[in-house]
């Protein structure tokens, strides 16, 4: 056997020496700031307590006006900043995802022009939350364009609690987020008004539909006390304009109606089963009764489908990012374009 000669294994050496030393440069940091995120982030709730029998204050609803043409809304979500379950993530490869989603979601704002971006949870899934919290925040509001976003089921696994989270959301300079009433269920169950004329012609609901700790509790998903408040808003709106408007709900687990969605979808496809809450406490019955178009969730990052559903659409938003799990194909976001008559158009739109 030939052996190598003293050039090849200078070569050698110095090739092992340069990734070893590469490995370590990356390594070290991550290790160091995987015990700095450790330290908890504990924040202060800035709701209020809210009962079904409070009068209600029109003036206090965040309104957006859509104009006289159409309006687009974006819809983003699952985007699992840091993935901590991430193959090699203590060599980088997080960043490597994280650095080629964000073109990916900068690409698709630009090509796209929404007017809203709507983004359903899971946003983070790191010990340092915050963090990646206010970079994700950053990236937002780099577009100039109102934003708004619900949790999903990991985004409080780290060191910072959901109050922090919602501090931080809440000093978005286009950011939407409101902590709600507090005495709902999660932290961040709030309506947006989309008007004409000073008229709201849409009302998007964003709700919080539990945390991965909530699992084994069986309270995860949408709750009774969220559809009274749903149903409460919506009297609301009837009152003020003497009709229901029609209205949207935004949230990350999906309802339990998802199982039995198996084929006939107006748009999108299904390559993994469903996971839904333990409970949806009649949100779909309260919606098909009040005037309701839309239900999108998140959460199975392999199903982007839509399904007519009593003339209502509700399906998923497609996957965002390239970090954790997704389906070759299937990562973009969700387009929801309201016309000038207020009719809709669904749209799945890629990366």
């Amino acid at each position: 056997m030939k052996q190598l000669s003293s050039k090849s294994k200078k070569i050698i050496i110095a090739v092992t020496v340069c990734v070893v030393v590469l490995a370590l440069v990356i390594a070290i940091p991550n290790i160091y700031l995987t015990q700095i995120g450790k330290q908890t982030q504990t924040g202060t709730p800035a709701g209020y307590e809210w009962s079904a029998q409070d009068s209600y204050d029109t003036q206090k609803i965040t309104s957006l006006d859509m104009g006289d043409g159409e309006y687009k809304i974006l819809v983003l979500t699952d985007i699992h900043r840091k993935n901590h379950g991430t193959f090699a993530k203590e060599l980088g490869i997080n960043y490597l995802l994280d650095g080629i989603s964000e073109i990916a979601i900068k690409n698709l704002v630009k090509k796209n022009s929404p007017d809203l971006i709507l983004v359903l949870g899971d946003t983070v899934l790191t010990s340092r939350n915050d963090i990646e919290t206010e970079k994700f925040v950053k990236m937002m509001d780099s577009f100039e364009i109102p934003w708004a976003c619900v949790f999903g089921n990991h985004d409080d696994e780290g060191r910072a609690d959901k109050n922090k989270l919602a501090e931080i959301l809440s000093d978005s300079e286009y950011g939407l987020f409101e902590y709600g009433p507090s005495d709902l269920h999660g932290a961040g169950n709030y309506v947006l008004s989309l008007e004409r004329e000073g008229q709201t012609k849409y009302a998007i609901f964003m709700m919080d539909s539990g945390s991965s700790h909530e699992f084994e509790a069986k309270t995860d998903g949408i709750n009774e006390k969220q559809v009274s408040w749903y149903e409460w808003n919506m009297q609301a709106f009837k009152e003020k304009s003497g009709e229901y408007p029609k209205n949207m709900a935004m949230f990350h687990i999906p309802l339990q109606i998802y199982t039995e969605f198996q084929s006939d979808y107006v748009m999108g496809e299904r390559k993994e089963d469903s996971y839904p809450g333990n409970t949806d406490a009649g949100l779909l019955d309260s919606m098909l009764n009040l005037n309701g178009t839309h239900i999108l969730a998140g959460h199975d990052h392999s199903n982007n489908f839509i399904v007519d559903y009593n003339s209502m659409k509700i399906g998923y938003a497609t996957k965002s990012s390239y970090n954790c799990y997704f389906s070759m194909g299937m990562t973009g976001g969700t387009l929801i374009t309201i016309d000038k008559d207020n009719n809709t158009t669904e749209n799945i739109v890629e990366f």
